[in-house]
Order: structure tokens, then sequence, then C-alpha cells
């Protein structure tokens, strides 16, 4: 079994993967991909994950102690490399999800592994239905998720070939809507977490968390939780911009009790 983080871009995936690799039975990879392009040849897949990682070399790599982080180029080489081999013993046939589950363990000896990458959230509908995926979607305030990509797009994200697709308030909150609408449609299969409620109450946003995923929620640690990330948007987005999210995104918002 392995797990997929997803939701919408700066909903709180990344604090999600800390959090979740924290805990000693947890492993989850931060935004390589591993289960994107299933079932391509070993040939193909290695193509493409060197591609990937290509693009993210600069940015996150593995530290053997504590999971992800910011290490360099180096660390996510050896990871790379390291992966590609576990993966080898399958190169005969084209390589489905339980070879990439295999070869995640097979590094990490952990009981539960995984991926997060936001993006995934746009896969729903053709990886609920695996018998060998549970997918955890986290989702936040659209004016919250708003001011916070803006202000990433502006600065830290301004140079990524996509960005252009996250640099407006109205293309943000149509694709948070999106995004919410793919998680409603799939909520019977996926197990959802509000990000205000994790950073409000972690304690018990964490213990339902570690009874879904069968570990021991007192693995995770609180202290990664921080409280002072609601409502940024009261100073990160013009009274402009707020109208723009609101009418796009209010009616939605509403249904999640947001208004």
């Amino acid at each position: 079994m392995a797990l997929l983080l997803c939701g919408h871009q700066r909903s709180g995936t990344t604090l999600l993967q800390k959090v979740c690799n924290s805990h000693p039975d947890i492993t989850i990879t931060m935004e390589f991909g591993n289960f994107l392009n299933l079932e391509l040849s070993y040939r193909a897949y290695c193509v493409f994950f060197l591609k990937r990682w290509w693009n993210i070399k600069n940015e996150w790599g593995i530290n053997p102690n504590y999971g992800f982080m910011k290490s360099g180029m180096l660390a996510n080489f050896i990871f790379i490399s390291r992966y590609l081999l576990h993966l080898f013993p399958s190169h005969s046939k084209p390589l489905g999800l339980q070879s990439h589950i295999t070869a995640l363990k097979s590094i990490f000896s952990s009981t539960l592994v995984g991926d997060k990458w936001p993006d995934y959230i746009f896969l729903l509908d053709q990886l609920v239905d695996s018998k060998l995926l549970n997918c955890l979607v986290i989702y936040r305030d659209c004016r919250d998720v708003t001011s916070s990509t803006l202000n990433m797009a502006r600065t830290r994200w301004r140079n990524q070939p996509w960005v252009n697709t996250l640099d407006t308030p109205e293309k943000v909150a149509r694709r948070w809507v999106s995004a919410i609408e793919i998680m409603e449609k799939n909520k019977d299969k996926i197990y959802t977490m509000r990000y205000e409620n994790l950073v409000e109450n972690p304690k018990k946003e964490l213990q339902e968390l570690g009874n879904w995923l069968k570990v021991d929620p007192s693995g995770f640690k609180l202290s990664l939780i921080k409280h002072h990330c609601l409502g940024k948007y009261k100073k990160g987005l013009t009274h402009e911009e707020l109208k723009m999210v609101m009418e796009i995104a209010g009616p939605t918002m509403e249904k999640l009790g947001y208004l």
C-alpha cells in the first residue's frame, strides 16, 4: 500500500508531508512523481524520471535520518540512482504500481511509503480505484491559497515555465474550484483533511489520520504545526483581488463552510 498526498498548491501539502515523515513508520517523497506514468517500460520510465529529477535538482533531496529536506542535487542523484536500481528487477515488463511501491520500501524500510505532489489531485479519477493506493487530500480557504500562491508566483516561482497558470487571482481561484470539485466527486474513496482544522487542533486531526493509516498517532511530531498561517489573505490580497476570488470561488467556499 502507498500513500499519495495532494491538494491545490499552497494548501498544506508540504506541511502534511513533513508531519508524515516525522513518523517512524512513514516515508513520503517530495514531488518526485513516483506514481506518474505508470505502466511505462523500464527504459521509458528512466527517461521520464531523470527529466523530472533535472527539473527539481536544486530543490529537494534526502537526509537519511530525517527524510526529505533541502539538500541539493547530490542527494537527489543518490535517491534516483537507488530508486531506478531497485526497479530494475522488473525491467522486462511494464512497471506497475506494485513495482514502484516495492522499490520505495526497499530503499526506506518503512511500513508506509508514498509521494507528495499537489497535482495528483487532478489525476484522482484515474488513481482512486487502485487497491494499492490511499489518497489523502488537504484543502484550504481559497482566499489564503490565492494570497500565498500569488506571492510565490511573484517571487520564488517567477522563473518557472508553468507559473503563468497561477499568476492571477482569477486563475488560482478557478483552479482551486476545479480541485475541490474533483475532491468532492471522489470523497467516498479518499481521505480529506481541512488545513484549518489541522493547525487549530493538530492532536485530534493526527489521531484520526493515524487511525486511517493504521499507524500509531503518537508517532507524529505535533511541534511541526504552527498556527500563524490563517487569514493571511487579509494583508496579502488587494480589495480588487479579493473581490475576484469571491466572485469565482464564493459558492464553493460557502459549501465548505468558509463563509
